[in-house]
């Protein structure tokens, strides 16, 4: 994918001092939510080609140059040999297919675009967890970002980090001149996928998506990376009026894509 030129603003820049080197550098300290929420907007302000999206996680997973790194599941690890890597796209083949057959014996709403749209099978595999694929989640939602950071997190500190994607025109929107596609998932998934839209989901990927590249830096989605943000993982970054989603709610009970695609998880990988 194409690498961009962030735009920064006088505090960020003053942190990171090279726009260029965002993803080598160390997070910007924000205490509140509020905080955060008026960078980002000052962000998106002086970024005005691109879209922000956003990844919550507990940690700022680097590489052995110290840069951070943002690969979908079925690329990563240091040395992914050719073999693993065709054995993970075998299973993603298998699972979608899989996917296809039980959303169509079930009469699920949307069955017969799943079964001819990889890029939706794969969307619910990838957001549900079945299986490696070679997209990864985002969601446009600051506060759904900060949850997920830091639900379920022992540690001091979470990580918010910006990326700036081109606006959307489509439910599925490629753009081969970025080698870009984006997935909104509340448009391509049925209305009984609960989990995406409480999440306000997106995901993303190269647009010639294949187990044959000659650079693997190529996927790495901190060629979108904007800004990265630390925050304390505790009740007071939330301050008064904002507050945590909870798990139960990102994570809904009685979703009935859930359990099948659980069935297909079962099915499938052994």
């Amino acid at each position: 994918m194409r690498r961009i030129q962030p735009y920064l603003t006088d505090e960020l820049y003053k942190h990171f001092k090279d726009p260029n080197k965002i993803s080598s550098g160390e997070p910007f300290r924000v205490n509140s939510f509020r905080e955060l929420v008026e960078h980002t907007a000052k962000l998106s302000y002086k970024n005005k080609d691109y879209l922000l999206f956003y990844r919550g996680q507990t940690r700022d997973h680097r590489n052995k140059a110290g840069n951070s790194t943002f690969y979908p599941s079925i690329y990563r690890g240091d040395y992914l040999s050719v073999q693993e890597l065709k054995k993970r796209f075998h299973i993603l083949k298998d699972s979608s297919k899989a996917l296809a057959g039980l959303f169509e014996k079930e009469k699920i709403e949307g069955y017969k675009e799943l079964k001819r749209r990889r890029a939706v099978q794969w969307s619910i595999l990838q957001h549900y967890e079945v299986c490696s694929t070679p997209l990864l989640d985002f969601t446009q939602s600051l506060r759904v970002a900060c949850s997920f950071a830091t639900i379920d997190n022992k540690n001091d500190y979470a990580y918010i980090f910006a990326f700036g994607f081109l606006y959307l025109t489509n439910r599925i929107s490629v753009n081969s001149e970025h080698d870009l596609i984006n997935v909104r998932l509340l448009s391509i998934c049925p209305p009984t996928a609960l989990r995406p839209y409480f999440q306000e989901g997106y995901l993303a990927g190269t647009d010639d998506i294949t187990d044959d590249y000659d650079s693997k830096t190529e996927l790495d989605f901190n060629n979108r990376l904007i800004a990265k943000f630390k925050i304390p993982n505790n009740s007071t970054f939330w301050g008064e009026g904002f507050n945590r989603i909870p798990k139960n709610s990102l994570y809904p009970d009685k979703d009935p894509i859930y359990n099948l695609c659980k069935a297909v998880k079962e099915f499938v990988i052994k």
